[in-house]
């Protein structure tokens, strides 16, 4: 049952906030947030939508945003999480400080990427054991699978994630009435395989669209931990493309490596994750009742290009703005 305005008094009850301000700011997969102001300090509460969720990401997240502020990025700071209220009996809950912008906006992206790429950068330097869903050990951040293939399993739960385990094209409820599309992707069983299985694992964000990279003026705020993972690199990148378009994948990508020869080579190795991550938001989509057929179809067509002749396709990129 959804939480209401009444639950995120009694959590702020229980952190001596009572006469706090309180607004609801929205809702996601696994939680509801609320904007709280006190004292002239803003902060964002999240609730877990399901109260018996016991397990879940609040304390690890808190762990990765310590770690990436210590850093200097310019990430939530954690403040309480109900783990660490002895007994605590309702929903989990997360407190952190509220980072302020808007949804980055299109025009913006040949600068930010630049400040994309040095937020990578960082949160990829993250020291994570093991592989999949991010977890907290003992005060240690780890994937709790010690195989990448696992890993990667735990990770896209809910839907299959071709071409690993059993998950099969021809089960994909968006391919049936589109056979070239499918065998074209179907021909890159193992190039996917290989560009996802072959990289060191890093921790990764996996869900970097416009709402959860906060724009205020030229700064770039990074929100949304959720859905962080341990996993090769690239899969950022991926959702860099599925949320913000190639241009903007390829501009954070050269600004990013070290080295603007391997520019190529990783690009080809992304489009072939991109293939992957593709076909899982488009199973999603179907299975919510989101209606993103024309872009899901078309990131799928343009990610296979790439991987078919990536000479062929004409180089995007561009040497993202001070």
């Amino acid at each position: 049952m959804p939480n209401d305005d009444a639950t995120a008094r009694t959590v702020l009850a229980a952190l001596h906030m009572d006469t706090a301000d309180l607004a609801r700011l929205g809702s996601g997969f696994a939680s509801q947030v609320w904007l709280v102001r006190d004292a002239g300090l803003a902060y964002a509460l999240r609730i877990a939508r399901d109260p018996a969720d016991r397990v879940c990401t609040f304390p690890a997240e808190h762990n990765l945003m310590a770690r990436l502020g210590a850093l200097g990025a310019r990430v939530p700071a954690p403040i309480a999480g109900s783990w660490q209220l002895d007994g605590w009996p309702l929903a989990p809950f997360s407190l952190t400080s509220f980072i302020a912008g808007v949804p980055l906006r299109a025009k913006a992206h040949p600068w930010a990427a630049g400040r994309i790429a040095a937020f990578l950068r960082l949160l990829h330097s993250i020291p994570a054991t093991g592989f999949g869903p991010l977890i907290e050990v003992d005060g240690q951040l780890r994937g709790q699978s010690g195989d990448m293939a696992a890993g990667l399993a735990a990770t896209f739960a809910g839907d299959s994630l071709w071409p690993f385990g059993a998950a099969r094209l021809t089960a994909h409820p968006a391919l049936a009435d589109r056979p070239e599309l499918q065998a074209g992707i179907e021909e890159q069983a193992h190039t996917v395989i290989t560009a996802a299985l072959d990289r060191p694992g890093v921790v990764v964000h996996s869900d970097l669209h416009e709402e959860n990279m906060l724009q205020d003026g030229r700064r770039i705020g990074f929100i949304d931990f959720g859905e962080s993972f341990v996993g090769s690199a690239d899969w950022d990148f991926a959702a860099l493309a599925y949320f913000g378009g190639w241009l903007l994948a390829e501009r954070t990508l050269a600004a990013y490596l070290p080295d603007e020869r391997d520019f190529e080579r990783r690009r080809a190795s992304i489009a072939a994750v991109a293939l992957s991550f593709g076909l899982f938001r488009w199973q999603q989509d179907r299975r919510l009742g989101v209606d993103d057929e024309v872009h899901d179809e078309s990131f799928l067509g343009e990610s296979l290009a790439r991987v078919q002749a990536p000479a062929a396709v004409v180089r995007t990129q561009a040497k993202p703005g001070a």
